[in-house]
């Protein structure tokens, strides 16, 4: 397992230790690595939520960053005495998670990002629905996906649909219940004393695979629209391309680890993908009329994207509804291609894996 740094951003001056000495009842945990845009306005936003009874602290796991972002972790560190800073050298998600777990005091620990908005009273919504829900050994609320060009509404709709993300329950801003995981979760502490720790070997997809650990321990999640947090989409072709084609490929990995997905969903694109290409291909092999039947499966697919993207339209606008088959293709091509790519390596026997540097939430 890869080793992480504890040492803290070398400051003149110490932070106030009156609070540190008493343990909070919640530790919140965010990787970082080069957010000099964003680290500001997300510690100030987090560092303001409305307290649960104990109290909270914030712990920030810095990847090394180099664009100016250390400064800025210092100087608010030393302004808050409920803010910790911590090096991760690995300047990968799953060993920022771990170092911040590992330095955790408090009873509940969650995870959050510096990419994402949050109702001002989350974390206290978290710990409530915990306290509320004893059967639960994590908790969080649904993601609001949100764009701010036409493009990434466009990706927004289509990451809150149904036909985007299948029954990703987690997606759907008022959906309450059980569910397979938390895009921001609160766990209770004593969750990884018994299924263990992030895997570090995953640049992506580990939050399902810790997910999946949590299922198959008999421990269950459970969100509410009361715990919101607003998401914003990648905003151009390229980067929602990549983003999902890395969720396809470390897929693999995860169901090469545990042998089965953490849901059979997450299949679907890849299994309609395949069967799409290879009636195509057969389709050039039959004769006359019978090649029609190689488009069933793109007409429909078509027809399916279309008919979603009308209903997209009505609610906001137009020119989003027509670039909502666009975004929905995308993210299902790209994490289709991907985890066939991870296919084709692992059968190729080479588990190198791809050079990745970490990539936000």
């Amino acid at each position: 397992m890869t080793s992480v740094s504890t040492v803290k951003i070398d400051m003149s001056v110490e932070p106030a230790s009156e609070m540190r000495d008493v343990p909070p009842a919640v530790s919140i945990i965010i990787p970082c690595r080069n957010e000099i845009d964003y680290i500001e306005d997300a510690l100030k936003s987090i560092l303001a939520q409305e307290s649960p009874l104990g109290g909270f602290e914030v712990i920030v796991v810095d990847g090394m960053s180099d664009d100016g972002t250390r400064p800025i972790l210092g100087r608010l560190e030393q302004e808050n005495a409920g803010l910790r800073v911590i090096n991760n050298p690995a300047r990968t998600t799953p060993c920022a998670m771990n170092a911040g777990i590992r330095e955790a005091r408090g009873r509940y620990i969650g995870i959050m990002g510096a990419h994402t908005e949050y109702a001002p009273n989350y974390i206290r919504q978290c710990v409530d629905l915990l306290e509320e829900h004893p059967e639960v050994c994590c908790s969080g609320g649904p993601i609001l996906s949100r764009g701010k060009s036409l493009f990434g509404k466009a990706v927004a709709a289509a990451m809150s649909h149904p036909v985007g993300v299948g029954n990703a329950k987690h997606r759907f801003p008022n959906y309450e219940g059980y569910a397979e995981g938390a895009c921001f979760p609160m766990f209770r502490k004593e969750v990884f004393e018994q299924i263990g720790f992030y895997d570090e070997t995953l640049l992506r997809n580990q939050d399902d695979d810790l997910n999946y650990r949590v299922s198959r321990s008999g421990g269950k999640i459970f969100i509410s629209p009361r715990a919101w947090s607003r998401y914003w989409v990648r905003e151009s072709v390229g980067r929602l391309f990549d983003q999902y084609f890395q969720y396809g490929y470390w897929r693999v990995a995860v169901l090469r680890k545990h042998g089965m997905p953490a849901s059979w969903r997450q299949l679907v694109p890849v299994g309609f993908y395949l069967s799409m290409i290879g009636l195509l291909f057969l389709g050039k092999l039959l004769p006359g009329w019978w090649r029609l039947a190689s488009a069933i499966l793109p007409i429909s697919y078509g027809a399916i994207l279309l008919g979603a993207g009308v209903g997209v339209a009505i609610r906001e606008g137009l020119r989003v509804g027509c670039l909502f088959p666009v975004a929905s293709s995308i993210m299902h091509v790209a994490y289709a291609a991907g985890f066939t790519w991870g296919l084709m390596r692992r059968a190729a026997g080479n588990a190198a894996r791809l050079n990745v540097v970490e990539v936000n939430r």
